[in-house]
């Protein structure tokens, strides 16, 4: 890209110290080793501050490629101060390499810009290095997102998303941190908070770390308000994706779209979903929504809600506290075991929301894909049988999913092939997962970390009646 921009604002702009860094970065692309050099001798600590971070020239690059190459159809005087604006705000706040988020659209750099455009307008200097935007009305909204954080995951890609997305109906963007393992993201129900964009008491943007070792400071503590809100926001994206899968199964099974909650959450052997969760027939309509519009069938009609309870989506977006407005966890939810470490995962996408340690049967239990069809309550007839409290039976095969009378067999091969579980662990895979969730079993699959909530915050459900099978006796082979 030309330097041309950057000359004719260095000559106008002489003090500005991010710039003297940007045009030498520049002049480093062009070869032109002895420019660049005395562009960083100017541009002093702003030069040693990033170097000292390590950021690779192509988050960089790639974000003042975009942003010149929008704003070329714009008129000159607006382009310039548009890029500037942009570019060195991502520059303050993203310093790091990019990572992927969930539901982050990768043209954030032009929503940004667009988000900075009054002030491009107004004629105010461009920012030199600070962490503040231009004044926006205040109001009392919050949202969240999450990214991965960890090696060369450090959520950039969520915080550009998140500082494009706040302005005048949204006073707080938090985007929360998912520890990697290899490539896959932990979701825990208490994840720390990494970055907040705020409106503060006076109206302006403005951006905090909360990560000491990632900005070199010391942060200050996240309100107890914020904490909570997160930890509620985690708990509705479980029981949305539950609830999503579930629309997903049942429009595979009948060939048709659920009319509300209530036909998901049937007795045996029409319990799709075995338990349901608070809100969830107040997401119904958008996630709703959202599979007709990927089916091409919206319009469709979906007849009454439950009774006493509304499935208008005039009632309100359920997923206004999320980042972009949509379901957070949008893959299917998919279980994996893992013979070689004994785990079973709950996963959607390359995130692992919960990851168990089971017991299984060596050689005896079988690999391949499968999906999950009969669910049952008390398998055996009672709670303490030999397959515990719940039981998933895999493709109608003899081999399932279940707990277990034997609690020391966990993390052991003396299974005759069935996966086994602890009664706690059973229970809450029970009410996420619906039927029809797939289910892959194999080696080397998943990472060995445990990720199990506290006692107090294992996912909340209420269980639909008549989970048992009376007419049946199963013979799985425990």
């Amino acid at each position: 890209m030309q330097n041309t921009h950057l000359r004719t604002y260095v000559k106008k702009h002489p003090d500005n110290k991010m710039a003297w860094y940007l045009l030498g970065k520049e002049y480093v692309r062009e070869g032109q080793e002895g420019k660049a050099n005395y562009c960083f001798q100017q541009a002093g600590e702003v030069y040693e501050a990033f170097e000292r971070s390590k950021a690779p020239a192509d988050i960089w690059v790639d974000y003042q490629n975009k942003l010149v190459e929008m704003a070329e159809q714009k008129e000159k005087k607006h382009r310039i101060r548009k890029m500037w604006l942009t570019l060195l705000m991502l520059l303050v706040l993203a310093g790091l390499p990019p990572a992927d988020a969930p539901g982050f659209n990768r043209d954030a750099a032009e929503t940004l810009a667009t988000a900075l455009e009054s002030v491009s307008d107004s004629g105010e200097e461009p920012l030199s290095g600070g962490q503040e935007a231009p004044t926006v009305p205040v109001s009392n909204s919050n949202v969240f997102t999450a990214a991965g954080f960890g090696g060369s995951h450090q959520g950039e890609k969520a915080l550009a998303s998140a500082w494009s997305g706040a302005g005048p109906k949204v006073e707080t963007s938090a985007v929360l941190g998912m520890q990697m393992t290899d490539n896959w993201a932990l979701w825990k129900r208490n994840m720390p908070v990494k970055y907040i964009v705020q409106t503060n008491s006076s109206g302006r943007l403005t951006a905090q770390s909360y990560d000491s070792k990632q900005c070199n400071c010391e942060p200050p503590e996240v309100s107890k308000d914020i904490q909570l809100l997160a930890q509620a926001w985690t708990a509705k994206q479980e029981s949305a994706a539950s609830l999503s899968s579930a629309i997903i199964t049942y429009h595979k099974q009948k060939g048709t779209w659920p009319k509300n909650v209530s036909q998901l959450a049937q007795p045996f052997p029409n319990n799709i979903l075995g338990e349901t969760a608070p809100g969830m027939t107040e997401m119904f309509p958008t996630l709703l929504s959202l599979h007709q519009q990927e089916k091409g069938t919206v319009g469709q009609p979906t007849n009454e809600g439950q009774a006493g309870q509304s499935d208008s989506p005039q009632a309100g977006n359920p997923f206004a506290d999320t980042l972009g407005g949509q379901l957070f966890l949008q893959d299917q939810l998919e279980i994996v075991v893992d013979k070689s470490n004994h785990r079973l995962a709950l996963i959607s996408g390359n995130t692992i929301i919960r990851n168990y340690e089971v017991g299984l049967g060596g050689e005896r239990t079988p690999e391949g894909t499968f999906v999950i069809t009969d669910k049952v309550v008390n398998p055996n007839g009672r709670a303490d049988g030999e397959f515990g409290t719940r039981g998933m039976q895999l493709s109608d095969t003899n081999y399932a999913i279940h707990g277990t009378n034997e609690p020391n067999s966990i993390g052991l091969d003396e299974s005759l092939g069935c996966v086994r579980m602890s009664k706690g662990d059973v229970e809450e895979l029970f009410a996420l997962a619906p039927q029809g969730t797939p289910v892959r079993i194999g080696t080397d699959l998943l990472p060995e970390t445990i990720l199990v909530p506290e006692a107090k915050d294992r996912y909340q459900y209420t269980l639909v009646p008549k989970q048992n099978n009376p007419n049946k006796k199963y013979h799985w082979l425990n």
